[in-house]
């Protein structure tokens, strides 16, 4: 500093003064500088934030559109998985309301065996001829379990639904009550008159009774058991048609069976049959004897 003072005191008057007017203007500048440096990065800070705000306003719907397309993916996974979950759940409805069906066939076939003295098996219905042409079903019950030609099958309620006409060991097949080729002697319950039931092709059974009986729509045919082959008083069917007139010496009857033949699925088929009580066809002369 001394150096620089005595190097001033050396120069002119006028050399000092243009040096400070050197000084002041080089000082002046660099303060503009300084200045101006600011006040262009401030302005190029403003200019770019409407620019910096668009790319984040763009990106924001992207961003979300990621965020959505997790959520859905999330969602659509959880979906299946409830759709799975009720589709098990529906199936193992089904499962307990068809044994529940089960169970209660079967309770119906046991209370049947309850009420007879007959020995009886049950039996599941596995075939049936659906050609329209038999009434033909086929159960899982053979000669091995006791079963023989011309047995009565069964179904809930004690109704008489056929007759089994073919035995293997394990299974065998009961020729139902409206086959074409099916006989059964049955009694009109109102009058006692014994006739011949046989099946027909539209799902019934006919028959011929003496104009003398009185027949009338929804009387009541059973079995007589008077072959020696069925049970007396199986019910077999209702009448749902008579025709004939009074010059006739049969009326033409039609019997829709009782049993539900085309929903079998148990059957209970009857081992042992009781001898028959020949005083059913005529109960007076049965009730004068017992005077």
């Amino acid at each position: 500093m001394p150096f620089l003072g005595a190097l001033i005191r050396l120069l002119g008057a006028r050399t000092r003064w243009v040096l400070l007017i050197a000084l002041v203007v080089g000082g002046l500048t660099l303060l503009g500088l300084i200045g101006w440096a600011a006040t262009i990065e401030d302005r190029a800070a403003t200019a770019l934030n409407p620019v910096q705000r668009a790319f984040r306003q763009a990106g924001e719907p992207i961003s979300n559109l990621l965020g959505d397309l997790d959520d859905f993916g999330r969602l659509n996974s959880e979906n299946r998985a409830l759709r799975s979950r009720i589709e098990q759940l529906e199936a193992d409805n089904a499962r307990l309301r068809e044994l529940q069906i089960q169970v209660r066939a079967r309770q119906a076939l046991l209370e049947v065996q309850a009420e007879t003295d007959a020995v009886t098996v049950t039996a599941n219905v596995t075939t049936r001829d659906l050609t329209g042409l038999r009434t033909i079903i086929g159960i899982d019950k053979g000669s091995n379990d006791g079963l023989r030609v011309g047995l009565p099958v069964l179904a809930a309620g004690g109704t008489l639904i056929g007759q089994i006409y073919d035995v293997r060991p394990h299974t065998s097949f009961v020729r139902l009550i409206t086959d074409p080729d099916s006989a059964v002697r049955v009694l009109h319950q109102p009058s006692r008159s014994e006739v011949v039931a046989t099946g027909d092709t539209l799902g019934n059974l006919e028959a011929q009774i003496p104009w003398t009986s009185e027949v009338e729509l929804g009387h009541l045919f059973v079995t007589s058991g008077l072959d020696g082959e069925l049970p007396q008083g199986l019910p077999v069917g209702r009448v749902s048609a008579a025709e004939g007139t009074v010059q006739d010496a049969f009326r033409h009857v039609v019997l829709e069976p009782i049993a539900p033949l085309e929903q079998l699925e148990q059957v209970l088929v009857q081992l042992t049959i009781p001898p028959p009580d020949l005083s059913i066809l005529n109960p007076d002369s049965a009730e004068g004897d017992g005077g």
